[in-house]
C-alpha cells in the first residue's frame, strides 16, 4: 500500500523542485550550486533536475497554477533576501494542491498495480479540529 504522502515526497516534490531549479538557472542565471543553496538540496540533485533524472515521474508544468506557484517561488529565492519561510509556505501549498487536486491518481495506479483511485478519498485526508482520535496543538 503507497500511502499518498510518498507519492508526494517522491514525485510532487521533485518535480517541483526542478521547475524552479530550471527558473532559476535559466531565467536567474543562477549556478546549480547558487540554486542547490537556496532549494536546500545538493548540487548533485539539481545537475539530477538540469539532466531529467529526478523529478520526472510527472509533470506537474502542464497545470497553470502550479506553473505560477513555481514561477513564485524562483523569484522569492533569486531575490537578495529570500523569503525562506514564505517559500516554504507555497511548496507546501502545492503539495497539498496536488493532493487535493487528484493530480497524482494517475500516478498512484501506475505505481501500485491492482490498486484503483475511482472512490478514493485518501488524498482528501486531513485533521478536524474535533478529531476524537488525535488533537491539533494550538500554538499560541
Amino acid at each position: 500500500m503507497i500511502h499518498p504522502y510518498e507519492i508526494v515526497s517522491k514525485s510532487a516534490l521533485p518535480a517541483f523542485r526542478a521547475m524552479i531549479s530550471k527558473r532559476l538557472t535559466e531565467d536567474y542565471s543562477m549556478t546549480q550550486q547558487e540554486v542547490a543553496t537556496r532549494l536546500g538540496v545538493t548540487q548533485a540533485s539539481v545537475s539530477n533536475y538540469a539532466r531529467k533524472a529526478r523529478g520526472m515521474m510527472i509533470d506537474l508544468e502542464i497545470d497553470e497554477n502550479i506553473a505560477k506557484a513555481a514561477d513564485r517561488v524562483a523569484a522569492l529565492l533569486a531575490s537578495d533576501n529570500p523569503d525562506q519561510r514564505e517559500a516554504l509556505r507555497l511548496m507546501t501549498e502545492v503539495c497539498d494542491y496536488v493532493r487535493f487536486n487528484h493530480t497524482l491518481c494517475g500516478l498512484h495506479e501506475e505505481l501500485e498495480p491492482g490498486f484503483s483511485s475511482e472512490g478514493c478519498f485518501a488524498c482528501l485526508g486531513s485533521l478536524p479540529p474535533d478529531s476524537g482520535t488525535i488533537k491539533l496543538k494550538v500554538i499560541p
